[in-house]
């Protein structure tokens, strides 16, 4: 014990400074000036609304799509302290100041950023160059409409980062499976996957396509594992 105290405790840790670069970048393109334009743009009208009645505790009953991510876009509104109260009637009314403008577009602006390093490491999990990685993460980030989308309090910057969770979790998994079967990393993997799978769906319905994708590259992986006669039953 007194040995152990004699010596310092060192830590080592591997950073891949394209990935800080990248997120760095995707953090001030989404987020600098976020409150700007001031006013509801394009589908806020629609999706401030359903704010609101989460807001307020209203019950109601939502027949455009799945409702978590109209709580994930509440949640922002939440950690504002927005108390709902705003009349949702028209694109391009000034918002008042009762209205966190800020905080409501912050979870896609954040799912925005994070989207762009994940684009590189889904790119590196294939096996393909870190000069490939970088040139689909910049064009993630250089995209325009991905940061109007990214920008604004709308939906599809979410599912787009759910998505390539997904994507990127499974590969992952397999890449584990290689040389780390069944252990904590490949579980925690396995277990992203479906939580991924589950939150893009749980988005919009066409999150249904990112499931049926990985099923299917799941399968044809599956089936190589069965032919495999090195491995056990």
């Amino acid at each position: 014990m007194l040995g152990v105290l004699k010596r310092p405790i060192v830590v080592t840790a591997d950073v891949n400074l394209n990935v800080v670069a990248l997120t760095g970048m995707g953090l001030l393109s989404r987020l600098w000036q976020l409150s700007y334009p001031r006013a509801v743009v394009f589908d806020e009208v629609y999706y401030g609304q359903y704010i609101s009645f989460y807001m307020k505790r209203i019950f109601f009953l939502d027949d455009s799509g799945p409702p978590f991510g109209h709580m994930l876009l509440a949640l922002g509104g939440y950690l504002g302290g927005f108390d709902g109260n705003f009349l949702w009637n028209r694109i391009g009314a000034e918002y008042t100041s009762n209205v966190p403008v800020w905080s409501l577009r912050l979870l896609p602006a954040l799912a925005g950023a994070l989207s762009i390093p994940m684009a590189y490491q889904i790119v590196t999990e294939l096996h393909f160059s870190h000069s490939a990685a970088m040139g689909a993460a910049l064009l993630m980030l250089m995209e325009n409409a991905l940061i109007t989308q990214s920008r604004l309090m709308l939906l599809e910057s979410l599912l787009i980062f759910f998505n390539l969770l997904a994507v990127l979790s499974y590969l992952k998994f397999f890449n584990s499976q290689k040389h780390s079967p069944f252990s904590l990393q490949w579980w925690f993997w396995l277990v992203l996957t479906g939580v991924a799978c589950a939150c893009s769906v749980g988005i919009k319905y066409m999150g249904v396509f990112t499931y049926l994708l990985v099923l299917g590259v799941a399968a044809v992986h599956a089936w190589h594992l069965i032919g495999d006669k090195t491995l056990s039953n």
